[in-house]
């Protein structure tokens, strides 16, 4: 389907929801405070648990037993709107979680979560690469916290800030014939690094792992810097959620709330530690797709930890991963030189590669759907939309005149800065 009939059936499916409004009828029961909160709170257990589907139902529940015609002022309804909508958005069920939001923006009462439906639905049309739409969207999330409004929502005009940003750097420069990027510079993560070799980023921050320091260092969006001890620290990620984590061998570590994790897998009759993690995310279903090293495979595992299988890599060698958006997850091929892409119950979509890569390495998603790959061999990062088409090239000289030297890692932020793990050097650079 194209973005724009995709952006057309969203419309339609969008209209019909902001007229059904939820008739009252003789079986609702007095609105409880604290059974709605609790409610509420479950199913947001439920879905972090790994079970999305389990908690759409508890929130559609939860929307049915409270309707607008009954009880038009509470605040549950639309809260757990926008969380069905964010967990269907995280599926890939885009049009199901347009028809969410703008029955919260059209048929609720103005609230904080009024600007966190606008982000959910601009982000529905960012996906749809409906940009002018979702722009104005965006800008009435932020205009709405600079006024003080009714809707204002601090989180949700941070995040819309930053997607503005990233509209402005590669649709409206590209529009007018210029590269998205057009700097680089040392990025201070508040000491010297020495061989760093992994980088991830987010509106929360910078992680950064360093081979030669032993060491997770992370910066806030603030500035403020904190090292961790981390021997065997390989690439970190941020979650959805905004949890950090990085792989450490035969663990994933969470250092910012103190927690590691561990995962066994079966091997024939034998339960087995996984012991050489180099990657991994969290999925789209709240589990884990971890990279071992020593099977050369992805790994899934539920919430719980639970071995689920492993991703059908057709013989190929996984180097990295990262998910997207829409809950999709794209792995780095090192034998076939590719970039693999699965859905998000693991069917394996397709694959794009460029004839001229050497050694593909790291990859990293953006909000709009953008897949950066950094070829190591090359010293170049190669930019692609969603279905592999390339769009962008950058380096090995960067904008700014910095040349790359041994880069390991990339990471884009929330506002489209790249940022990339240069052993060679022992720096990160930040292009922007």
């Amino acid at each position: 389907m194209s973005a724009t009939s995709a952006a057309v059936r969203i419309l339609i499916l969008c209209v019909g929801a902001a007229f059904a409004g939820g008739a009252a009828n003789d079986g609702v029961r007095p609105l409880s405070q604290e059974d709605a909160e609790q409610r509420f709170t479950s199913a947001g257990t439920v879905f972090a648990d790994g079970d999305p589907e389990a908690a759409l139902q508890m929130f559609d529940a939860l929307i049915a037993d409270y309707p607008r015609a009954r009880y038009p002022s509470t605040l549950w309804r639309p809260a757990a709107s926008v969380r069905a909508g964010e967990i269907e958005s995280s599926l890939g069920r885009l049009e199901a979680a347009a028809v969410r939001f703008v029955g919260v923006v059209d048929g609720e009462e103005t609230s904080a979560w009024t600007s966190r439906a606008r982000l959910g639905l601009a982000t529905v049309l960012l996906l749809s690469h409906e940009w002018p739409a979702a722009a104005n969207l965006l800008q009435d999330v932020v205009d709405a916290f600079g006024a003080g409004a009714p809707s204002a929502d601090a989180r949700s005009a941070m995040v819309a800030a930053e997607r503005l940003t990233l509209l402005h750097r590669v649709w409206l420069r590209a529009s007018v014939g210029e590269l998205p990027w057009q700097q680089s510079r040392r990025f201070d993560v508040g000491l010297p690094l020495d061989r760093p070799i992994g980088v991830a980023a987010s509106s929360n921050g910078v992680l950064v792992s360093d081979e030669g320091l032993d060491a997770l260092i992370f910066r806030d969006s603030s500035g403020t810097a904190a090292t961790f001890r981390m021997p065997d620290a390989r690439r970190p990620w941020w979650s959805p959620g905004g949890d950090a984590y990085v792989a450490a061998r035969s663990t994933v570590r969470a250092p910012l709330r103190g927690a590691s994790f561990q995962f066994t897998f079966v091997d024939g009759s034998r339960q087995r530690e996984v012991n050489d993690i180099r990657a991994g995310v969290r999925t789209a279903s709240g589990g884990w797709a971890l990279l071992d090293n020593r099977s050369k495979q992805i790994m899934k595992f539920s919430a719980a930890g639970a071995f689920e299988g492993t991703l059908d890599m057709r013989g190929g060698e996984p180097i990295d991963l990262v998910r997207g958006p829409r809950g999709r997850l794209f792995v780095i091929d090192k034998r076939q030189r590719e970039v693999m892409v699965f859905e998000t119950d693991g069917a394996l979509r397709g694959s794009f590669a460029m004839q001229t890569w050497r050694e593909p390495y790291a990859v990293a998603a953006d909000a709009l759907g953008f897949i950066y790959v950094l070829d190591r061999g090359n010293k170049r990062i190669d930019v692609f939309d969603a279905d592999g088409g390339i769009l962008w090239s950058l380096g090995p000289v960067l904008p700014g005149g910095i040349e790359l030297d041994d880069p390991r890692d990339i990471a884009v932020d929330g506002s489209g800065r790249i940022f990339v793990a240069d052993r060679g050097r022992s720096v990160l650079l930040v292009i922007e």
